[in-house]
């Protein structure tokens, strides 16, 4: 476990520092170390990484998962089948071992690299603080989840009713989107569902709602609201492989609706779901888990049927204000922001693990959180920091 400070600035970003949506572990490979830098800093990434337990599988597992347009979905140790559209594919995690071979000579040493581009620090920098830079094409303001379709990435920024896209591989500007149909108002989450994207839009007053558009040129897809949806502070959106749901932390509810068209499935309140403030949404292939900001608990309820299994609350858990929620394969982990500390506990029955607190943590307001494969990281709001914790 280490901290690693970040650079500060002359102001923070206020807007919803936890959403994140869910870009695969597969993709981030393919990203430069500044892109990494930069999904892994902002909290809105801290769902949809379920992938990412190929990395810590033994070499006698086998991952089953969905395959569709370049995106991993219900990824499980059990075999099982996938929705139309979708190819079934299986790895084994990790092979064995082989024997170790003979040291090689040491080869010539290469020549020294060009200076790298500025703009990797400028999009690091604007992306966990956002108030280091203004102008210019990237039109950054309050730029508060991201999310990668494999090529580009996309950020929304919540001040300035706007999604920006640039190249994931040299962080160039592509398209700044804004005005017209998109119906774009305070964006403060965004997730990708292997065609195209999906933003919420918190909206304090009218213009709730969700909007979609292709990622292949931005075009406007469609804009939902009122109806069914039951749209209210809508915050964090994740992708189960079939459909969306977006937490919406004013109506203490979560909407889930059709990827395919957008049509409404179900609005999931009351009862024993125990809604209080829902921010952090996160997906582990079978079951979807919610972080109740307000009502110091997570909630995990069935993908297939939206069917309550459990509510976490009191006891060792810890929570306090809890706000990110990622998932390392095995288990789930929680931000307290208003506690100084992150909650580990089991997925397949909730029991809890550990929490861990102070120490050389220098856990200071923390809030997203995201898992790479080895580490979970968490961002320090207050202690302009992050944290790296191993999973394991």
């Amino acid at each position: 476990m280490k901290s690693a400070r970040l650079p500060s600035s002359p102001g923070t970003c206020i807007a919803e520092p936890y959403g994140l949506q869910g870009v695969l572990l597969m993709l981030i490979r393919k990203l430069p170390r500044w892109a990494v830098a930069v999904l892994l800093s902002i909290p809105a990434f801290g769902a949809g990484l379920a992938v990412s337990a190929a990395a810590s599988g033994t070499p006698t597992t086998t991952f089953h998962a969905c395959l569709k347009g370049g995106t991993l979905s219900r990824v499980s140790t059990s075999a099982h089948t996938c929705p139309t559209g979708y190819k079934a594919v299986s790895w084994n995690a990790v092979g064995p071992q082989g024997v170790q071979g003979i040291k090689g000579i040491q080869g010539v040493q290469g020549p020294k690299g060009a200076a790298g581009s500025p703009v990797a620090c400028i999009l690091v920098t604007l992306c966990t603080w956002g108030a280091n830079f203004s102008g210019g094409s990237y039109g950054f303001s309050n730029p508060n989840a991201v999310a990668s379709d494999g090529t580009h990435v996309w950020v929304p920024n919540g001040a300035g009713n706007s999604v920006t896209e640039l190249n994931a591989s040299d962080g160039s500007w592509v398209r700044t989107l804004t005005g017209g149909s998109y119906g774009f108002n305070n964006p403060v989450g965004i997730a990708f569902d292997g065609t195209h994207l999906w933003v919420t839009n918190y909206a304090l007053g009218s213009g709730k709602s969700v909007t979609e558009f292709n990622a292949s040129n931005g075009t406007w897809v469609q804009t939902l609201s009122g109806g069914s949806y039951g749209f209210n502070g809508p915050r964090k959106i994740a992708f189960d492989g079939t459909h969306l749901w977006v937490t919406n932390g004013i109506g203490n509810s979560v909407t889930e609706f059709n990827a395919s068209d957008g049509s409404w499935v179900q609005t999931l309140s009351g009862g024993s779901y125990g809604f209080s403030g829902p921010n952090g949404v996160a997906f582990d292939g079978m079951n979807v888990w919610v972080a109740n900001e307000t009502g110091n608990s997570v909630t995990e309820f069935n993908a297939s049927d939206g069917s309550w299994v459990r509510t976490l609350s009191g006891g060792s858990y810890g929570f306090n204000s809890p706000i990110g929620i990622a998932f390392d394969g095995t288990h789930l982990w929680v931000t307290n922001g208003g506690g100084n500390s992150v909650t580990e506990f089991n997925a397949s029955d909730g029991s809890w693990v550990r929490t861990l607190s102070g120490g050389s943590y220098g856990f200071n307001s923390p809030f997203g959180i995201a898992f790479d494969g080895t580490h979970l990281w968490v961002t320090n709001l207050t202690g302009v920091s992050a944290t790296q914790i191993s999973s394991h």
